[in-house]
């Protein structure tokens, strides 16, 4: 029964991962190419600026969409390996692949780091969100038996401590660095939220499509205004521009409440179940894994998609984008295709790790 509801999964969520995740590369394409850097306000800054705001909301909006999906999910390890692995396999396999080819040249310890990149944070996203994914029979059985008011209180109390706070007195109060493990605080506390959704709903923003429509242009407004007006003041002192900078990170206020109100605006539509659409989006954590790896970065945005390159291009920097976005996907499905139906499929054929699978399925649902 749960395979069949897993396959006739409505698209509009399903769209909104695979928005987070064009807007993550808007950021990444916008950080990696400097198109901020300088003091002269110009459309390409304020372009630049757009992409980082967009890229916060994007990790929000994907995490809110776990927490949506897998609140009342039962546990099972499957998931959990099957996300290891193809972060394994992207870490790996592009080591194997510059290795040999002898495109780059690697000591013996970089190589022995690719077959750990959660112990030396290689992706710091993907091990965030795998230690999430860990923890979600626990959270899980946590925010089933609690009540409603209860619910609600430990939402407000985690708000108060993880967004106010910091966002008022520019901290980033206890979650610690996103570049860290214990950014996983941070993506527990959305989880929390996507799964309160899933439960209750929030009314504050239900069928309010305008009001929700008008939050996101406000958040993006006042951020693109403080960074800007940061930017000013950094030639003075540069203490000033770190301190606007911040009012666009994930625990912001500025960009939490777009998050939730775009999030609200794909879960009202209805485009029914689209499979171009599901298949797209469930290949979206390799778009991020292909264009964010150690051995791709720097030669797609330094090497290929350079901004020298893309100036050139009518519509120079949106039309680089859009270029960047429909690549990176075209790419990873390539890569996904032979990853799935050469290494995951059988493996998972073992019967061994299906007989393992299943014993820690019954331990955790004791």
């Amino acid at each position: 029964m749960k395979e069949m509801i897993k396959k006739e999964r409505k698209s509009n969520i399903e769209l909104l991962r695979i928005i987070s995740m064009c807007l993550i590369i808007y950021h990444h394409f916008s950080l990696n190419l400097g198109i901020i850097e300088g003091y002269d306000i110009s459309k390409t800054m304020i372009f630049g600026i757009l992409g980082g705001i967009g890229g916060k909301i994007g990790v929000v909006c994907y995490v809110l969409t776990t927490g949506y999906f897998s609140v009342e999910k039962d546990f099972n390890v499957k998931r959990v390996f099957k996300l290891w692995l193809q972060i394994f396999c992207y870490s790996v396999g592009f080591m194997l692949f510059f290795r040999i080819t002898g495109i780059e040249k690697l000591n013996n310890v970089d190589t022995i780091k690719t077959f750990f990149p959660f112990a030396y944070n290689q992706y710091w996203f993907m091990t965030a969100y795998l230690y999430l994914m860990v923890l979600t029979p626990f959270i899980n059985k946590l925010l089933n038996v609690l009540k409603q008011q209860d619910y609600k209180k430990m939402i407000v109390v985690l708000t108060i401590f993880l967004v106010i706070i910091p966002t008022i007195f520019y901290t980033s109060g206890m979650i610690g660095s996103t570049l860290t493990p214990i950014g996983v605080i941070l993506f527990v506390y959305l989880y929390i939220i996507g799964g309160y959704i899933k439960l209750y709903g929030l009314k504050f923003f239900e069928n309010k499509k305008a009001k929700n429509m008008f939050l996101i242009v406000l958040g993006y407004v006042i951020i693109t205004c403080l960074v800007l007006i940061g930017k000013k003041l950094e030639q003075y002192n540069v203490f000033w521009n770190k301190i606007f900078e911040y009012y666009r990170e994930l625990n912001s206020i500025f960009i939490l409440i777009p998050s939730i109100s775009l999030f609200y605006i794909f879960k009202e539509i209805d485009i029914g179940c689209n499979k171009i659409i599901n298949y797209f989006a469930s290949i979206s954590l390799g778009v991020y894994l292909f264009h964010e790896s150690n051995f791709m970065r720097y030669r797609l945005w330094h090497e290929i998609l350079t901004i020298g390159k893309i100036q050139k291009l009518p519509g120079g920097v949106i039309t680089g984008l859009v270029i960047s976005i429909v690549s990176f996907y075209a790419i990873t499905a390539f890569i996904e295709f032979f990853r799935i139906n050469l290494i995951e499929k059988n493996i998972l054929k073992i019967k061994t790790i299906n007989r393992l699978f299943n014993k820690i399925n019954n331990y955790m649902s004791i």
